[in-house]
């Protein structure tokens, strides 16, 4: 049984995804809901009232991780700061040298993206 735990504590650590984040404005005392955090795509215009919280770097292993683990995760950091939206600027799979020196050496190959993580007065509540 303990093997069991252990095996199952370990396969939901690795399927993290870990977001390094460089805060630009804290606005931590008023967080948001991950599901209020409105997505913008790269090609998206912002509106001209938004202002950087945020930049996150994210990352988590490809066969343990989806896009949409990284996004969720992502929108959860990003209203913890109090951020009301993000911009995905990038979310990539590894390359197919990655992919291979990875299977070579047994090790994982991981799936990257970032943001800019924002709060925009003209999407506050709604």
């Amino acid at each position: 049984m303990a093997r069991l735990l252990a095996i199952v504590a370990l396969a939901s650590i690795a399927g993290c995804v870990t977001v390094h984040k460089t805060v630009l404005m804290d606005r931590s005392s008023t967080p948001v809901p991950a599901s209020e955090v409105y997505v913008f795509l790269p090609e998206d215009e912002i509106p001209e009232d938004c202002e950087r919280v945020a930049l996150f770097d994210a990352e988590g292993e490809q066969d343990l991780t989806s896009e949409a683990d990284m996004l969720d995760k992502m929108r959860e950091e990003a209203g913890k700061l109090g951020a009301n939206a993000i911009q995905i600027r990038e979310v990539r799979d590894a390359g197919t040298g990655e992919r291979i020196v990875g299977a070579v050496f047994d090790t994982p190959v991981e799936r990257r993206g970032n943001a800019i993580a924002l709060w925009c007065p003209s999407r506050a509540g709604g």
